[in-house]
């Protein structure tokens, strides 16, 4: 199976959605009270990002792992 070369910034991608909860709680940190709640909407963002790159990456292991006791069983059970 061939798989196309990983982009340049495909590392500095991943690392976005973190960085973006980190500068959200930081920010929120230097503000005052009332400015708050400007810094939710980032760390809500970012935290919904990440998890979301968390489940596709628990869903993509588990095909890959059903693929491979497929692949197991189908030929354990060769007539």
């Amino acid at each position: 199976m061939n798989t196309p070369p990983p982009h340049p910034f495909s590392r500095l991608v991943t690392l976005a959605a973190p960085a973006m909860v980190c500068l959200g709680l930081l920010a929120s940190l230097q503000r005052t009270d009332s400015e708050k709640l400007q810094t939710i909407p980032m760390v809500v963002i970012g935290a919904g990002l990440t998890m979301a790159a968390c489940v596709q990456w628990i869903y993509h292991r588990y095909r890959i792992l059903r693929a491979l006791r497929r692949r197991k069983y189908l030929h354990n059970h060769r007539p």
